[in-house]
C-alpha cells in the first residue's frame, strides 16, 4: 500500500483563475493559475514540465493592475499538464503585489461566482 504524506500548508490556497507565461531553458509556455497562495500555485500549462525544473513565471493576475514577475519558481509536482509550483525568489515589490491581492480575495465577495 502506498504510503500519503500529510502536509499542512503554511498559507491558504485561494481560487482564482488568471493567465500566466512561464520559461524554462528552451520552451515558453502559456497556461492558467487556478489556485494561489504566497508561496506558491496550482497551473494547466500548454508545455510539459517535470518536477524540480525551475522556472521563471509572469502572473496576470485578475485585479488587471499589471503582471507579476516570479523571479524563479520550482516544480513541486505534475499530473499531464497540471502541475504545482513553489515561488522559490520573489522580488519585494511582487511579493507585496500578491499578498494585497490575496488579502483583497479572502473577503467572501472575491471568491463568489
Amino acid at each position: 500500500m502506498p504510503s500519503t504524506r500529510f502536509v499542512i500548508r503554511a498559507y491558504q490556497r485561494i481560487p482564482v483563475r488568471c493567465n500566466f507565461y512561464y520559461m524554462g531553458e528552451e520552451f515558453l509556455g502559456k497556461g492558467t493559475v487556478t489556485n494561489l497562495s504566497r508561496i506558491g500555485f496550482r497551473a494547466l500549462g500548454d508545455h510539459l514540465v517535470m518536477p524540480g525544473m525551475e522556472l521563471v513565471a509572469r502572473l496576470s493576475l485578475p485585479d488587471r493592475v499589471g503582471s507579476v514577475d516570479v523571479g524563479l519558481v520550482l516544480v513541486r509536482w505534475v499530473r499531464g499538464h497540471w502541475f504545482g509550483a513553489k515561488m522559490i525568489r520573489l522580488n519585494p515589490g511582487a511579493k507585496e503585489r500578491i499578498g494585497t491581492f490575496l488579502d483583497t480575495c479572502v473577503r467572501p465577495s472575491c471568491l463568489s461566482p
